[in-house]
């Protein structure tokens, strides 16, 4: 796992460890199954420093608050962190910074694992796709909560950017297919076009999040009036 199939700062999840086997017990996306890591091969994957991001023996705990917020809550904050990250991420090898940055480079790429890294990872890493009917970089999978909880709450900002999710969702396929051809002209056109598309979407989400905000009180204080 360790330096071959992961790049730095992927994270997984520690289910469990075997102090007599020397091992943790994790699960990463990909894999149905917990897998058995060594706690040598374990402490080599922590061993990661990028200036930003992450720090040597970096983990993360999930601590619930006493007074769990409401979906609503959730969702208005999360859609904000994410817009965040993604349009003014705190390093450049993110976000849509770094999109536009690989737009330019892939350009003189010439080596063949390279395009195969882009494909798996557009789609359920570690493995190459044997088609590219998943291949959208779970941009499916995000416009999917962006549109059910735009409907329930009615914020039609988050319809809109589901549908410009959809919409990169169908060219990160696109660049699939041509990725595995290695056409570099046509691959840092869709990457570019895809990163326009994307940053409109996250420009909508942040714009919008404190409208929904509002607008959400609005809707339960009508409620309440008899």
């Amino acid at each position: 796992m360790y330096n071959k199939f992961h790049v730095p700062i992927h994270y997984i999840l520690v289910v469990g460890y075997d102090d007599d086997e020397q091992a943790v017990f994790v699960h990463d996306c990909g894999r149905k199954d917990a897998e058995q890591v060594s706690y040598a091969e374990f402490e080599k994957a922590l061993n990661v420093k990028v200036p930003g991001m992450s720090k040597k023996n970096t983990f993360r705990v999930f601590k619930l608050p006493d007074e769990i917020p409401s979906e609503f809550e959730v969702a208005k904050t999360g859609f904000a962190f994410k817009s965040q990250q993604m349009l003014k991420p705190p390093v450049k090898m993110f976000g849509i910074p770094a999109m536009r940055k690989l737009a330019k480079e892939i350009t003189s790429w010439n080596n063949e694992e390279c395009f195969k890294h882009l494909v798996t990872f557009a789609t359920t890493p570690p493995e190459l796709p044997s088609n590219f009917e998943h291949s959208e970089g779970m941009r499916y999978a995000q416009a999917d909560v962006l549109e059910s909880l735009g409907s329930k709450y009615n914020v039609n900002e988050w319809v809109d950017a589901a549908k410009l999710f959809r919409k990169s969702g169908r060219l990160v396929i696109e660049l699939c297919r041509t990725a595995m051809k290695q056409d570099l002209g046509k691959c840092s056109e869709f990457i570019t076009q895809i990163a326009d598309i994307e940053e409109e979407a996250y420009c909508v989400l942040e714009d919008t999040v404190h409208c929904a905000g509002s607008r959400r009180e609005d809707q339960l204080r009508l409620q309440m009036i008899p």
